[in-house]
């Protein structure tokens, strides 16, 4: 343990003893705070729920009904050793467990002093890379190293051999109370919880910024804010110069309603260097929330300047909202309520929406994909198992199998980024209260007959009416299109001579057939292709990472 602590001392970390057999280790960035509930440490940000409310507390299952936030919670057991770790069931603090003969150790990061002190016998594991490239969602629960424990949102991990995982929070649990309140309740409850987890947030944080796009979402966002009191002293709105990727017409009109003023960062038409490529993945995690490296400097070097110490977002709206509206809300209603389904509006309604006749949508159709694969995969590429949310349960029709899929995403908004890097990017609308309430909202009264209907209403009259009305979103493709095709000079040889093609994790030769001008017009695939390049920033970063530590030890 000495030895530890005097490795941590000279990275310049901050140390806590949780115990005389437990030591925390905080790196430089946002605070984290510790919370103590008997037999329970909770590290991150913790804010309690419910008046019943009591610091002693035993099971995992009442600290998760009790507590809601962004946390990591650690066990004691009565030496005062490690029982047990928890992951908070938002997820937006990583937990990864790694461990060698003298000790056990449960992070957030694996920084290069960590493999020095720690010394873990890790290797790549090709399989779970490929299982991530065919599901991308999965990269925030699966540990892509052997020799690393990666703990799932809303699970226990109990410190014994092996380490075996139980999952506490399910979102099944909540869509299977799902109420039958009525249009005007629901949208009540669902302004109220949004009101109270933004002012939460917002109320501990310092200086504080809010991104307004002119989307739904980030706009709701932004009328909690207005209504708290808490003081935002920038707001933030990105653009492009293309008439879809500029958003100022919606964002403008709400910022004068709300008596705020925006601060413009504009998205220049670029290209991708060989060092924007290697920097994707500086995380134990893919660089999946880093696959726009251009913007996200400018967006860093811009909070950096404005001494920025947190940012809240709308991120996560599409999914607990529901923007997915279709044939899978009807299929949940009529599972949920047989042939009264066949006299609901929402029949009418998604025959509307998606163009189709109403007796196509009673006949049911192909479901929308979860997990759309990359294009170029191999074909006898293995699958991970199911992610432990999705699990086979009665329960989840496809609407909210759908919506889940979006929570999980969701997750990866919380990895690391060069704006992660300078400032503390929250993103309330996937925080635990407000997945819940939403979980238990069915599909077609969270939708009542277009995208996010039910949220619509209830932040009706706060919003613009164009906002409120609006069925497009800023549309960034045409943005990504260009900067990809200018940039295919340097992914060519970064994919088709890089370690994924090499390991045969993908085809080279259709990757080869993606990577150029006529296939980026005709057939798209941006974001495939931009998933396999911070794949392979991953694979090389790590492999360096391990061959440097191999070679020092």
């Amino acid at each position: 343990m000495r030895r530890f602590e005097a490795i941590v001392d000279a990275q310049g970390w901050r140390r806590e003893a949780l115990s005389p057999r437990v030591t925390l280790a905080v790196g430089p960035g946002p605070s984290l705070g510790v919370e103590s509930f008997g037999s329970w440490r909770l590290i991150g940000d913790v804010f309690r729920r419910g008046p019943a409310w009591s610091r002693e507390i035993d099971t995992p299952e009442a600290l998760i009904d009790q507590v809601w936030g962004r946390y990591v919670a650690i066990r004691l057991d009565e030496d005062g050793g490690l029982a047990a770790v928890l992951r908070d069931p938002s997820g937006a603090l990583d937990a990864l467990i790694i461990r060698n003969e003298e000790y056990w150790a449960v992070t957030s990061e694996l920084p290069d002093w960590v493999l020095t002190a720690l010394r873990p016998q890790l290797h790549i594991s090709e399989a779970r890379v490929g299982g991530v490239l065919q599901d991308p969602t999965r990269a925030w629960d699966a540990s892509l190293l052997s020799g690393v424990d990666s703990i799932t949102a809303g699970a226990i991990v109990p410190f014994k051999e092996p380490p075996t995982e139980r999952q506490v929070w399910r979102p099944s649990a909540f869509v299977d109370k799902a109420s039958d309140l009525s249009v005007e309740a629901a949208s009540g409850r669902l302004r109220d919880v949004v009101d109270d987890v933004v002012k939460t947030f917002a109320s501990r944080l310092g200086v504080v910024a809010a991104e307004l796009s002119g989307g739904l979402d980030s706009s709701i966002v932004a009328t909690s804010l207005k209504r708290s009191d808490c003081a935002v002293k920038h707001w933030l709105h990105s653009y492009g110069a293309a008439p879809e990727s500029d958003e100022r017409s919606f964002a403008l009109p709400l910022a004068r309603q709300l008596g705020v003023e925006l601060e413009f960062l504009e998205r220049p038409d670029s290209r991708f260097s060989l060092r924007d490529l290697e920097g994707l993945s500086r995380s134990i995690r893919p660089g999946f929330n880093a696959m726009d490296p251009i913007n996200d400097g400018i967006a860093a070097a811009r909070l950096k300047a404005l001494n920025i110490d947190a940012v809240l977002t709308g991120k996560g709206g599409d999914a607990v909202f529901f923007q997915a509206f279709g044939q899978e809300v009807y299929a949940d209603l009529r599972r949920n309520h047989g042939v009264q389904a066949w006299w609901s509006s929402t029949l009418p309604s998604v025959a509307r929406w998606e163009g189709r006749s109403i007796w196509s949508v009673m006949a049911g159709g192909a479901a929308r994909p979860e997990a759309p694969a990359l294009r170029f995969l191999t074909k006898d590429q293995a699958t991970l198992p199911p992610h432990p949310w999705l699990e086979a349960n009665e329960v989840i029709g496809p609407a909210k199998r759908l919506q889940i899929v979006g929570l999980l995403d969701g997750i990866g908004f919380s990895a690391r980024s060069l704006q992660t890097d300078v400032a503390d990017i929250r993103h309330p609308l996937l925080s635990q209260l407000v997945m819940e309430t939403c979980l238990a909202i069915p599909a077609d009264r969270l939708t009542l007959g277009r995208d996010r209907g039910l949220a619509r209403l209830a932040f009706a009259d706060r919003l613009t009416p164009q906002i409120a009305a609006r069925r497009s979103k800023g549309d960034l493709t045409a943005y990504y299109g260009r900067l990809i095709a200018r940039s295919l000079d340097t992914l060519r040889p970064w994919l088709l001579d890089g370690e994924l093609a090499s390991r045969g994790l993908i085809d080279r030769e259709r990757t080869e057939q993606v990577l150029s001008a006529d296939h980026l017009i005709w057939r798209g695939g941006y974001r495939d292709i931009m998933v396999a390049a911070a794949m392979e920033s991953w694979l090389r970063t790590w492999r360096a990472r391990l061959d440097a530590a191999r070679t020092s030890h």
